[in-house]
């Protein structure tokens, strides 16, 4: 799942024309969220809305860089990933986290033929998340109860020392926890072959984080939790960043709003300070898509109204178990 964030202004015709579109949308989403039936018809007038609103940003002068996106594989190896120039895993690489998994998922990964390629952990990465790691991964069995006291919200927010993350043969990959990369792409690589203009090299700072709230009684197999009350991501990711790598959705977007809102407020707050011109995540396998984003009043209305049904979420056990959030 991916955001595709907004990067130019509006004419005044348009803006008056969206602005007039806002009010609607507004007036629509009180009248239809006051009646819990009809409210899961707000989601496709929101998508289509969004799409009549056109891309989000303008072509760039410089040479395009063909972003592929994946996330919650779960140990499978997809026999048709496109091909681009930067290759991007949003967590889940396992289902029992161990480094058997892990490894088999990571030299699939390392096959592909794209240039650069970062991945993040998600919550059955267990072998990344020292509290959750399975025995058989731990090299010492007393540093087990090392971790016992270290608090989720402690460890959602900082990677913890850990001597044995050698264990894991990345090869070409960033594996970010935490963490930022910054890459540079050749334009020889992603030029089109009529190009009559030179073109410069481009780089892209790109930050990972693999934390998720615990909406649902995650056992302790389960890395990266923390309490979905506690503010995990405030002022954690850099103002550079220009691509966004987490394995949980931001809250109302691609996180089955309006009916249940599943993502973090505290990562969308975060995201409206960034601003990132990509935010890549998954987790909720159900919302599988992408979504433009405009950082604008119409946005913010969309927002407010799956905050409002957010407590709706902490009943939607029955939804998890039928595959929606793993």
């Amino acid at each position: 799942m991916l955001l595709l964030s907004s990067a130019h202004q509006l004419s005044n015709c348009q803006h008056s024309t969206w602005q007039g579109l806002i009010h609607i949308t507004a007036i629509l989403s009180l009248t239809i969220s006051s009646l819990p039936p009809l409210v899961a018809l707000l989601y496709p007038l929101h998508q289509l809305l969004l799409r009549l609103r056109g891309p989000p940003r303008l072509p760039s002068p410089q040479a395009p860089i063909r972003v592929v996106c994946l996330s919650d594989t779960h140990t499978l190896e997809w026999p048709d990933v496109p091909d681009g120039d930067l290759l991007i895993h949003a967590g889940d690489l396992a289902n029992d986290g161990s480094v058997r998994e892990i490894q088999a998922a990571v030299d699939w990964l390392r096959s592909l033929p794209h240039p650069h390629k970062v991945v993040i952990g998600g919550n059955h990465d267990s072998y990344f998340d020292l509290r959750s790691r399975l025995d058989q991964d731990r090299d010492d069995s007393s540093a087990a109860g090392s971790f016992a006291d270290v608090s989720s919200s402690t460890a959602s927010i900082r990677s913890l020392d850990d001597p044995t993350a050698s264990r894991i043969d990345w090869g070409d990959i960033h594996y970010l926890q935490h963490s930022s990369v910054t890459l540079d792409f050749s334009p020889s690589s992603s030029t089109s072959p009529t190009a009559t203009t030179p073109l410069n090299p481009r780089s892209l700072t790109i930050y990972g984080a693999p934390q998720i709230p615990a909406l649902l009684p995650f056992g302790p197999e389960h890395a990266f939790t923390y309490p979905p009350h506690h503010d995990a991501w405030s002022r954690t990711i850099p103002s550079d960043t220009d691509i966004l790598v987490t394995h949980t959705p931001p809250q109302a977007h691609l996180d089955m709003s309006p009916v249940y809102s599943t993502g973090c407020p505290n990562l969308l707050a975060e995201t409206w300070r960034i601003k990132p011109a990509l935010h890549v995540f998954g987790h909720i396998h159900n919302s599988a898509g992408r979504e433009p984003i405009f950082w604008d009043e119409a946005q913010r209305a969309w927002e407010r109204l799956c905050a409002s049904r957010r407590s709706r979420a902490k009943h939607s056990r029955i939804v998890a178990l039928a595959g929606g959030v793993t």
